[in-house]
């Protein structure tokens, strides 16, 4: 199975166990990502008009060589493509448009890989958003809008399935509290390892992953940070299943 993700660090954050995390299930999951980071989904659109070599290509959680759209596109044969929007935008879905339809329309040239969105995550309380203030932010408010706005475009744009990192963050802050990134915004090993588990469960329908074989490297972002426990790996494999629960009508297997 092939993903490519067109997006920016809030993909490759998800994306960096996932490989890993299906290898240690027996299955074969190849995730690459065309970064730019905090690149909206407008950003993109233009690229693909102007072949601007502007991004990273990330291959299973490791970053490889720098391309334009197109190569990332023809790197292989893609069964999924997901889209999202840039973060602080993406509690409105008027910002997706017309872009993401004009993007999906050009990509649709190239390959006939099954859309998906990727529903990103609303901010710790202690970052600041212009919607939502700053010092506490209201976190709430802007799960909510996320939330409403991927069904909004899921619905405009006739993409079928959401893959839910943001139920998943938001789930796992009700038992970690805001532990869920390392500055605001960005994962830390507990939003990467939890949403991780999350997109292998939505990619391949399981209802159960075994996880006694998985073995989180830690250090994907710094020298100092530590891995999570295998205590910590296990509530965060309940809390991937319960987002795909709440996730229903919206994953690839309802």
């Amino acid at each position: 199975m092939n993903i490519l993700c067109v997006g920016n660090s809030f993909a490759v954050d998800v994306h960096t166990y996932v490989h890993d995390i299906a290898k240690a299930n027996g299955i074969d999951i190849n995730i690459c990502v065309l970064y730019i980071g905090g690149c909206p989904i407008s950003r993109h659109w233009k690229n693909f008009n102007t072949k601007e070599k502007e991004y990273d290509f990330y291959i299973n959680g490791v970053a490889s060589f720098q391309c334009d759209i197109f190569e990332g596109l023809n790197y292989m044969k893609w069964d999924y493509i997901t889209f999202q929007q840039r973060s602080g935008d993406s509690c409105d879905a008027d910002t997706f448009f017309p872009e993401l339809t004009l993007l999906m329309e050009g990509i649709r040239k190239y390959s006939d890989a099954t859309y998906l969105l990727h529903k990103t995550w609303s901010y710790a309380k202690s970052f600041s958003h212009d919607r939502y203030g700053s010092n506490p932010m209201d976190q709430d408010a802007m799960t909510r809008d996320i939330d409403d706005a991927y069904l909004k475009v899921k619905e405009r744009s006739g993409i079928k399935y959401i893959i839910p990192s943001g139920t998943a963050i938001r789930l796992a802050r009700e038992v970690y509290g805001d532990t869920l990134d390392r500055d605001g915004y960005h994962l830390s090993e507990r939003g990467r390892t939890v949403t991780g588990l999350l997109w292998v469960y939505f990619l391949t329908g399981k209802k159960e992953l075994d996880i006694s074989k998985f073995n989180p490297s830690g250090y994907t972002y710094d020298e100092v940070t530590p891995p999570v426990s295998r205590e910590e790996l296990e509530e965060l494999n309940k809390i991937a299943k319960e987002a795909i629960k709440e996730n229903k009508g919206n994953n690839l297997y309802d």
